[in-house]
């Protein structure tokens, strides 16, 4: 499977967010099974804390069930869990929430680009595009470096859903300053960048990164998309 098909899913999700903030109150689709085990340190109090966790939900108590989800979440630094307790905020419609499941999971993991992405797509489905660099550049620099240029790719494309384009950009300019110059990743930077001001409405500077990206690698697809785009 080609890099950027594996991106795509996690791409996708930051509609789902968006749509899941904005959506009536129900119980999450897929609650956590601790019968099915699968759960790291999973023993007698951790089952009945999540089994409490999942009656809260189902009787309509969302709140109760976020705060013991990601207790035990946080015990256990499970990412199931903490997946799960982001699941039941977004369901509940309450985006701090699950900003602060997201950054708790981080916290316990700080080399999961799920909750990297995940902390993203909620930072832009709260429309907070400003806060989005520190996690950003935390993605880039725990993606594996064979795939760094094919997520860099597509940054552009993940980001776009945000009513501040222009500090969106500005974000990608400078998490993307370690990567300029080094020949894995330099052209990738430039259609990243060139994609990025096209969605801010810069089509001028837009144009001029997709020159020179195609000067710099004649025949880049990236670049020539870009140019059609415009």
């Amino acid at each position: 499977m080609s890099d950027s098909l594996r991106w795509r899913p996690a791409f996708a999700a930051s509609l789902d967010v968006a749509a899941l903030l904005s959506a009536p109150l129900t119980h999450a689709q897929a609650p956590v099974d601790p019968a099915k085990g699968g759960l790291s340190g999973l023993d007698a109090p951790l089952f009945y804390q999540i089994l409490i966790g999942e009656i809260e939900l189902r009787q309509g108590e969302p709140g109760a069930a976020f705060e013991v989800i990601l207790d035990a979440a946080r015990r256990t630094g499970d990412d199931a869990l903490f997946r799960r307790a982001v699941d039941i905020a977004l369901q509940g419609r309450a985006g701090d929430q699950a900003l602060a499941a997201s950054r708790a999971w981080r916290s316990a993991r700080p080399e999961s680009q799920d909750a990297l992405r995940l902390q993203l797509q909620i930072l832009l489905a709260l429309n907070r595009p400003a806060e989005i660099a520190e996690p950003l550049k935390s993605l880039l620099n725990y993606t594996p470096a064979a795939e760094r240029a094919a997520l860099i790719a597509l940054l552009p494309r993940f980001l776009q859903r945000s009513n501040d384009p222009q500090t969106v950009t500005l974000a990608i300019e400078e998490a993307l300053k370690p990567y300029a110059a080094a020949p894995a990743t330099r052209n990738a930077v430039l259609v990243a960048r060139a994609r990025a001001w096209m969605n801010a409405g810069d089509a001028d500077r837009a144009l001029a990164l997709a020159q020179q990206a195609q000067a710099q690698q004649p025949g880049d697809p990236g670049a020539a998309l870009v140019a059609l785009d415009l």
